[in-house]
């Protein structure tokens, strides 16, 4: 405790006792040099060196050491410059002046110690603040480089994993592709900036794309889709399209990672297994209708060969000399009978394919409709199609065979896709809806084909009437019949546009 209280002690001396005195003490003394011999050439030098050692003291030692030289001035001045000379005392015309040099010297020791502090104050501040800017700098240099380096790691660990990602702005302005989807577009991440990102999606699904991307920019949420990226080829795969926000500290969103996975042969194999299903169906129905001939056919064979039997004999028995009448009409009353038989064979035959009682259930023809584009978008696409759903607003919902109504409308369009097989241009199908009055919906199914021609045009409805190789004959008349029983017309025109027209009604049961 001695010893730290006699350090402090001697550093207070040597800073407010001994180092003022001996700057104070050197200024004045070589003003005192020089005043000697410069005073045999210039009036009163004392004035000017003693003024610059009262500056230099306070400038250099602070204000004590001013005030010291400023006492050490005034003394050598009073005892050697100032009548009468040698002596302490100031004669009374010197007074003024005098009194003048000693407010100038205090003057000046202020605004020199004060002008010093301010340089040091400033100076402090400046390394102090280049002291900061490197701290800082050398801090934002190591975020940096801390930054690079992780970044460094997220490309490599992208450019490892064998899949398609990509990485976009907040705005959604894609920034980076990793090396293999660079590899598959054959394009640089350069080139996919803003709008020219949609380029490389199908016409098709470039709408629902931008559509979906739009409503995730707004909500900050996840974003999936599937559509048809075109490669360095030229060819289109399909591709499941994901993407998911990052978000910094505030909750912002700062970037979105997109990656896309091929679903390609998924796809195909989901194609393939829906022209499976298309020819199960369709050899269903032929094994229907073949199993219905032939049942009929097996169960009229027997009364129709005892009709032809009896015939044959009610013949002979008339033919005969004298004819007998008797015979012969007992042998046509038989032939009745087995008539009568294959009738009731006919229609016990059909009671198997008949349904017993008719569904009537409230439903949105809208809906149905959208769900029939849903399950035809497969097909259309694999024939190059273009579905167009123009639906009118808030249709009644009407009491009717959902099931019913969508085989009719699927029936149509599948009629619609065959007459366009050989259209070379564009395909489009379009589907309408329209309210006729508050209990009567009209639909419309038109394709861009060659139409109907006027030859078949009043046949087209018939059972068993078709323009296909392998067609039946039976879906437009099993559609009117469908149609018929909802209190609806099915019929058929020409577009002026080319093409044909298929419409029906539906009305609510009275």
């Amino acid at each position: 405790m001695a010893t730290t209280e006699r350090t402090k002690l001697s550093r207070l001396t040597m800073e407010y006792g001994l180092r003022p005195s001996a700057i104070a003490g050197a200024f004045v003394l070589v003003a005192m040099l020089w005043t000697f011999p410069l005073q045999h050439f210039i009036a009163y030098p004392f004035v000017f060196l003693f003024f610059a050692a009262i500056m230099g003291s306070a400038w250099f030692g602070g204000l004590i050491a001013g005030f010291m030289a400023v006492v050490l001035s005034s003394l050598l001045i009073d005892y050697f410059f100032v009548p009468p000379f040698y002596s302490i005392s100031v004669a009374k015309e010197s007074q003024s002046f005098f009194a003048a040099f000693v407010v100038c010297a205090i003057a000046i020791t202020v605004v020199s110690s004060a002008r010093k502090r301010a340089e040091n104050a400033v100076r402090n501040a400046r390394d102090h603040l280049e002291a900061k800017v490197q701290e800082r700098t050398a801090e934002l240099q190591r975020s940096n480089l801390e930054i690079q380096e992780n970044e460094r790691q997220l490309r490599m660990l992208t450019e490892a994993i064998p899949q398609q990602i990509w990485r976009a702005d907040a705005a959604g302005c894609v920034e980076y592709c990793n090396q293999h989807l660079r590899n598959y577009l054959g394009e640089a991440s350069s080139a996919l900036g803003g709008e020219s990102f949609f380029s490389i999606l199908h016409p098709e699904d470039a709408v629902l794309f931008r559509q979906g991307w739009e409503v995730a920019l707004a909500a900050g949420g996840r974003f999936e889709t599937e559509a048809r990226v075109r490669g360095a080829n030229g060819e289109y795969r399909w591709f499941l399209i994901r993407s998911i926000p990052q978000r910094s500290e505030d909750g912002q969103i700062a970037r979105w990672y997109g990656i896309h996975i091929d679903i390609e042969e998924q796809h195909r194999a989901q194609q393939s297994l829906v022209l499976a299903q298309d020819d199960l169906t369709r050899l269903s129905r032929t094994l229907s209708m073949a199993e219905m001939a032939a049942s009929i056919a097996h169960e009229l064979n027997q009364p129709l060969t005892a009709v032809v039997t009896q015939a044959y004999a009610c013949r002979e028995w008339l033919s005969s000399e004298p004819a007998n009448v008797e015979r012969a009409s007992a042998t046509a009353e038989k032939i009745v009978q087995e008539s009568t038989r294959a009738s009731a064979v006919v229609k016990r035959v059909l009671a198997l394919y008949r349904k017993e009682a008719q569904v009537r259930e409230p439903a949105d023809m809208n809906q149905l409709i959208q769900e029939l584009a849903r399950l035809l978008r497969d097909e259309t696409i694999r024939r190059g199609i273009s579905i167009r759903l123009l639906l009118a607003r808030d249709l009644p919902r009407l009491e009717m065979d959902p099931v019913q109504i969508q085989q009719v409308l699927l029936n149509l369009a599948t009629n619609s896709m065959d007459a366009m097989t050989e259209n070379p241009g564009p395909r489009h199908l379009t589907i309408r809806s329209h309210q006729r009055d508050d209990s009567e919906i009209l639909v419309t199914v038109e394709d861009n084909g060659p139409g109907i021609s006027t030859d078949i045009a009043d046949r087209i409805f018939e059972p068993f009437f078709s323009t296909k190789a392998q067609g039946t004959g039976m879906g437009l008349a099993i559609c009117r019949s469908i149609v018929e029983t909802h209190n609806g017309q099915l019929w058929a025109e020409n577009s002026p546009k080319g093409g044909a027209v298929f419409q029906f009604t539906v009305r609510a049961q009275s």
